[in-house]
């Protein structure tokens, strides 16, 4: 019975009060609408799209040098990365001089918080953030649709410019190091090349292979010879039906082929003839400084290679985002809702009004003089 009868309490003191209650929420009322009524009218544009994956701009995918299957589409973390590029300082200040902000919001450029003060508004307006497909959904608000869409397409491009160029950064130290690597390469080469003609010229090797086939032919050839020859003068050079001229012949090719094989066999440095002894001292030094410059060719030719696919890829447009969804001018306002405003007032006002009430019911009775008199 208390319980009902407080609240029929309640509700008298309400009763009596209602057209001060009445009075509150018509003045509530007429000042929410036309508060509501001056706030501007702001639409937002959204743009979608993914981040690409940043292996497009890899040589060996681009020039297809490896197995890898293509993955279009980035990860998480490109996606963070994106995120991270899309909220930076560095876009906003682009769209702050781009589209002239500080004239637009009404801020002066000069002043000490002018920079602090566009960057706050310009955020307060702009949205960068995942949705629920792991897509990134970028937004701008303003007061004008189609520079909302505008911003919102140009924030989408800044992104995908700075992506590329941290990639390209990337790719230009690539690019610098292997430079470094081909000029240090052709140096070497350079040394090894000299080297190698300087030992050439000297010992009249020029070709191994072939020389030391020719020089193995010759010493064969020679003692084969003077075997032959020494058993033809032992068999007949006694005897008299031998003229004497052909016996001097044979021994003549005998001298001739034992000098022959004692100029091969000589330890004497001779730059007219290639000897076994000079042939047998610099094979190995011309063979080590062959195999030296050809491996050093070989590479310069496989970094030569990689360096032209690498520039290439350098050159090459490459996409940092897949664009889903561009910003179009929007139709409707995304903001301010009136009506939710008004009625939010009143039941504000509505809230306050009936506590305000209560309080002065409760204490109708109460002498409030007496907290001023002392004691």
């Amino acid at each position: 019975m208390n319980n009902r009868d407080n609240l029929i309490s309640i509700l008298g003191s309400i009763y009596q009060w209602r057209k001060v209650l009445r009075n509150i929420l018509i003045i509530t009322l007429l000042a929410s609408i036309g508060a509501s009524l001056l706030l501007k009218n702001y639409y937002k544009a959204t743009t979608i799209f993914y981040p690409a994956s940043p292996e497009l701009a890899n040589p060996e995918l681009i020039f297809g040098n490896t197995g890898q299957v293509t993955q279009y589409f980035g990860s998480d973390r490109d996606l963070d990365r994106i995120l991270e590029i899309a909220n930076s300082m560095e876009v906003v200040d682009y769209m702050v001089h781009k589209f002239n902000l500080y004239q637009h919001y009404g801020i002066d450029s000069i002043s000490a918080k002018g920079r602090f003060t566009v960057r706050e508004i310009f955020n307060s307006l702009y949205s960068a953030q995942k949705n629920k497909n792991d897509a990134v959904e970028l937004s701008v608000e303003d007061t004008d649709p189609k520079m909302a869409a505008n911003m919102a397409n140009a924030a989408r491009e800044k992104i995908n410019q700075i992506a590329q160029r941290l990639i390209k950064n990337i790719q230009a130290t690539t690019l610098t190091a292997f430079e470094n690597n081909m000029s240090h390469k052709n140096k070497e080469l350079d040394l090894l090349g000299d080297s190698l003609r300087e030992i050439q010229t000297v010992s009249g090797v020029y070709n191994s292979g072939t020389q030391g086939e020719l020089i193995a032919k010759q010493l064969t050839i020679a003692q084969s010879e003077i075997i032959h020859k020494k058993a033809q003068l032992q068999i007949l050079e006694n005897n008299p039906l031998i003229p004497k001229d052909t016996i001097e012949y044979i021994k003549a090719n005998l001298y001739a082929f034992e000098t022959e094989l004692k100029r091969l066999k000589s330890k004497e440095p001779n730059n007219d003839n290639l000897t076994l002894q000079t042939y047998n001292k610099v094979l190995p030094k011309i063979s080590i400084l062959s195999d030296l410059h050809y491996q050093a060719r070989k590479q310069l030719t496989y970094d030569q290679e990689r360096y032209n696919q690498v520039k290439a890829a350098y050159n090459t447009t490459i996409p940092a985002i897949q664009l889903v969804e561009a910003a179009e001018e929007p139709l409707v306002k995304s903001r301010p809702k009136r009506t939710m405003i008004v009625v939010a007032a009143l039941l504000a006002a509505l809230f306050f009004a009936i506590i305000g009430i209560l309080i002065v019911e409760a204490y109708r009775d109460f002498d409030w003089k007496q907290i001023t008199q002392k004691p």
